[in-house]
């Protein structure tokens, strides 16, 4: 065996002896960098490299190549980044701003990008890669990845994937300094569990066993004897557990508190929420998931409940099935309004603004303000703040985040605190204030 071992082995450094480095073949004919020629050698230039918040198997990284429009219009010739850390290797990106050769056969005149692993060392780690690229607006307008099950083995190099054009890059994609910002995306293909937690608390969801306060779900007390027999088999019950109360929803912990038994031998009453509502607010405390139809079906009663007992999140999640599943219309949109400013509900009062500010004249001629609450008209101003954004003059550096923030869609502010770890719920006001305090 040591004999045949040392013959495959000879036989194989040979091999590569002989033919020169197998990665730079694989390379030179796919139009990357070859050792032997000099002229392909892709060429370090000037870039920034900025970690972004991303999924939990996956890492994020903005590579901002600085002025592109000078970047070289030679077909194969590359340029590279500065390295980056991540999942045990260091990496570069390799952009090929004048187009590149490959097999298939690229889209004419697109300006290619791929992975290279700096490092030389082991096998191609089990990684797919994304690359995006954003419009000047922000938005994500082009996302293009790689086939993981393409790249060789012990190549240090990704396949290469298209982009666009050079002129749509120049036209579409670069800043006010001419720089171009590529995001990568990589991500583990492996199969990771998933830390058995989340699972372990949904299996308490109505377990008597270990349950320790007791609700009880029923309609408004009718005044007869007969009736409240009725109420009594029609009521419904669940089990639940004090600890998980209290770091979920203070205000069903405070029933709890407030119960002469705890909640144990004698149900705390709750009349004022339906059953099937209840249960959901329960499931989700626990960790569980409300379908989207259901959200949809019953949002505003979710809302009310969630609101009530102190379960933001799922308040906040409720408000976006409500907004998207409502139809906002000159009949509707005072009690939208208001029922927006008495629930806190900042997405819906913002939905309901854009609305007034796209159809004024008709809401002006049908619609009348007399009950709206004064400090609405703050959230009105901003709602045509961002109407006008495109058309707005002033851009002095002072002012620059203070009128990114007002113009700012509540869904984009809650997602910053969020990241921040902040509470996302409260008025825009609110929101606005938190992320200032927190810059």
């Amino acid at each position: 065996p040591d004999i045949l071992l040392s013959l495959v082995l000879g036989g194989w450094w040979a091999n590569n002896v002989s033919c020169g480095n197998t990665m730079a073949d694989d390379n030179s004919m796919s139009g990357r960098s070859s050792s032997s020629e000099d002229e392909d050698q892709p060429t370090s230039v000037r870039t920034k490299i900025k970690k972004e918040p991303c999924q939990p198997k996956a890492r994020k990284f903005s590579v901002t190549f600085e002025n592109f429009r000078d970047l070289p219009a030679v077909k194969n010739r590359g340029v590279q980044s500065s390295k980056f850390a991540c999942f045990g290797h260091d990496w570069r990106l390799q952009l090929f701003p004048g187009g590149y050769s490959d097999y298939p056969t690229p889209p004419k005149g697109a300006v290619g990008v791929c992975v290279e692993r700096s490092n030389q060392t082991g096998k191609w780690p089990n990684v797919k890669f994304l690359f995006e690229l954003r419009s000047s607006d922000g938005n994500i307008s082009l996302q293009t990845s790689g086939d993981p099950s393409s790249y060789k083995c012990y190549s240090n190099t990704s396949n290469i994937c298209a982009l666009t054009t050079r002129p749509d890059i120049k036209h579409r994609f670069l800043d006010d300094k001419r720089a171009l910002t590529i995001s990568v995306v990589l991500e583990i293909n492996e199969f990771v569990p998933k830390n058995p937690l989340a699972a372990t608390m949904l299996k308490l969801f109505g377990d008597e066993e270990s349950s320790d306060v007791i609700f009880e779900i029923t309609k408004k007390e009718e005044k007869t004897k007969k009736r409240r027999r009725e109420m009594a088999s029609s009521s419904v019950q669940f089990h639940a557990h004090r600890f998980i109360l209290e770091h979920t929803s203070s205000e069903l912990a405070a029933l709890c508190e407030s119960s002469p038994e705890g909640g144990m031998n004698s149900p705390i009453i709750i009349n004022d929420i339906k059953a099937e509502v209840f249960r959901g607010l329960l499931y989700y405390i626990y960790g569980g998931e409300i379908r989207q139809e259901s959200l949809m079906a019953s949002g505003k009663e979710v809302i009310d409940a969630a609101d009530k007992y102190g379960v933001v999140n799922l308040k906040l999640e409720a408000e976006v099935w409500y907004v998207h599943s409502t139809r906002i219309t000159t009949d509707n949109v005072i009690d939208n309004l208001l029922y927006a400013d008495a629930k806190n509900l900042a997405l819906l009062k913002e939905a309901v603004m854009d609305y007034i500010v796209k159809n004024k004249k008709k809401v002006m001629k049908r619609v009348s303000f007399k009950e709206v609450p004064g400090d609405i008209y703050k959230d009105l101003l901003a709602a045509v703040s961002r109407v006008l954004e495109d058309s707005d003059e002033d851009n002095s550096d002072e002012e620059d985040e203070e009128k990114d923030y007002a113009s700012m869609g509540i869904g984009a502010l809650r997602q910053k605190l969020d990241q921040r770890g902040i509470d996302i719920d409260g008025s825009r006001d609110t929101l606005i204030a938190a992320l200032k305090k927190k810059s």
